[in-house]
């Protein structure tokens, strides 16, 4: 048996802090009933463990890299890795809870009845989520996603008495159960032919086989459609515009930024080290998706009169963007790693990035809009500048982003992924992105007409906006500004977690 020891333990230090919290929140509830009936203690409570759990992803920088609990036969491999490349995403994904939790807190707090259980599922998702991003062993992975999935399904339904998100969350569950049972099903054919659960191990037999590549094409197919699902592509979207308009907001805006994130990663570790080998298989079926994507999320977000709906096919279409930056990857060399500014897997993860602020942000003036209004229709935020200026800017600097003007973290992103596949070669994909790009365009500026060129209604109430919506504002809209005109730490950051990750694969 191989040991455990302290570093290992160092390994899933964010994860223990996050187990800890809300294992506490559940205790206090128990313990307190209906005495913190606001909810505003296990607020805090939660806010400060993802703070900390933050402050222990940063501790584990150049100490725990590489390491991790052993994982048995193969005791020289490991179920957890803590590289660049998974801190990365850590960082990525409890950035995005904080920010929900400080700023959708009291939302949620107003609406459902179980408020310990709520954030203490709170805390368990981000936990499982933690796990996703830097496990390197099926079984690991499979658990990690599966929990992240059904506490998103109880999340997503959490407001018993909004028919609307009893149905997203069932709707959800329906979808997701059926993609699980197919990504397990392709998991097993990945043990059957390699013996083994560790992704550098199973990459490493299929390298060795030639014989197995039929195995791997269908393996990787049925794990595709588990991880599609998880990153909303097409044709895996089905799910996505309900649950996301069905869902209490500040869920929704945790669902399309973090819960995507940790997707993407998954899906990057498990093809680039599992299937490595066999990768002139699968880009050409990635890139199919990517333009599927981008252009069937585009195009129906057109028809949408609502916001928030349209915001959800837009999260669509922004994945097929996203996908473009592990399409490009593939040209790359150990001897291009050195030297290529642009590698596919760099702006992959600065997109993640730039889009956690760009979206998070989004979703919170739709929350407060839908808050004051009733509804996220378009009609509600007709001359929105009038009632709340604060609120409209924001906006605005949200939609430049996602169309992806200059100075704004979505230029950034997109200048990443376009330019990787236009270095690679991938000139037709970064065509179908441009005009794709252009589409998006209609419909975000759309929502800047009516809220600056609406009707202008006499008497309407201003629309007041509370401290921590206005904090959470302030943070998205400075980042989505300071990635955009000042990008090269991120550039730096997210090069070095790319450069590592490849270095397993070429």
């Amino acid at each position: 048996m191989s040991e455990v020891t302290v570093g290992s333990l160092g390994s899933i230090l964010p994860e223990i802090i996050l187990l800890v919290g809300g294992l506490l929140i559940l205790l206090l509830d128990t313990t307190l009933g209906n005495k913190n009936d606001s909810g505003r203690g296990y607020m805090a409570i939660s806010v400060l463990f993802l703070l900390v759990s933050l402050v222990g992803v940063f501790a584990q920088f150049g100490r725990f890299t590489a390491t991790g609990f052993p994982s048995e036969p193969f005791t020289a491999l490991t179920v957890i890795d803590v590289d660049p490349f998974g801190l990365f995403i850590k960082i990525t994904v409890y950035s995005a809870m904080l920010i929900v939790a400080v700023s959708g807190g009291a939302f949620m707090n107003a609406r459902v009845s179980g408020k310990g259980e709520f954030w203490s599922l709170f805390l368990f998702v981000t936990m499982a989520m933690s796990l996703a991003v830097s496990a390197n062993n099926l079984l690991l992975i499979f658990l990690a996603i599966e929990s992240l999935s059904i506490i998103s399904y109880v999340l997503v339904g959490i407001v018993t008495t909004d028919k609307r998100s009893t149905e997203a969350g069932v709707k959800y569950f329906l979808y997701g159960s059926v993609a699980s049972s197919i990504m397990l099903y392709g998991m097993s054919f990945l043990y059957g032919a390699s013996g083994s659960l560790n992704l550098q191990a199973i990459g490493q037999a299929f390298a060795e086989k030639a014989d197995l590549e039929p195995v791997a094409l269908i393996a990787s197919l049925l794990l595709l459609v588990g991880l599609g699902f998880k990153t909303s592509l097409a044709p895996f979207y089905q799910w996505a515009p309900d649950t996301y308009d069905g869902a209490p907001t500040p869920i929704t805006a945790y669902l399309s930024t973090a819960s995507k994130a940790v997707g993407f990663a998954v899906l990057v570790r498990v093809f680039l080290v599992a299937f490595g080998a066999y990768r002139a298989d699968w880009i050409p079926i990635l890139s199919g998706l990517s333009i599927f994507t981008m252009s069937i999320g585009n195009l129906i977000a057109l028809r949408q009169t609502s916001v928030k709906r349209m915001l959800a096919y837009s999260s669509v279409a922004q994945a097929g963007y996203i996908l473009m930056g592990l399409v490009a990857v593939v040209s790359s060399t150990q001897g291009d790693l050195a030297t290529l500014t642009i590698n596919g897997l760099n702006g992959l993860l600065i997109y993640l990035f730039a889009y956690l602020f760009t979206n998070v942000g989004a979703f919170m003036v739709v929350m407060a809009v839908e808050e004051d209004m009733g509804n996220a229709e378009i009609d509600s935020f007709e001359n929105l500048f009038q009632r709340s200026p604060a609120l409209a800017f924001s906006m605005f600097i949200f939609l430049l982003s996602l169309t992806g003007i200059p100075l704004t973290g979505g230029f950034i992103g997109k200048f990443y992924v376009f330019g990787a596949a236009v270095q690679h070669q991938y000139f037709w994909l970064a065509a179908i992105a441009t005009i794709n790009a252009a589409i998006a365009a209609y419909y975000y500026l759309n929502i800047a007409r009516a809220m600056f060129f609406g009707a202008y209604v006499e008497g309407k109430k201003p629309l007041l906006i509370s401290i921590p919506v206005q904090l959470a504002l302030i943070v998205c809209v400075v980042a989505t500004f300071w990635i955009g005109i000042y990008p090269s730490n991120l550039i730096d950051w997210a090069d070095n977690a790319s450069r590592q990750l490849l270095a397993l694969v070429f």
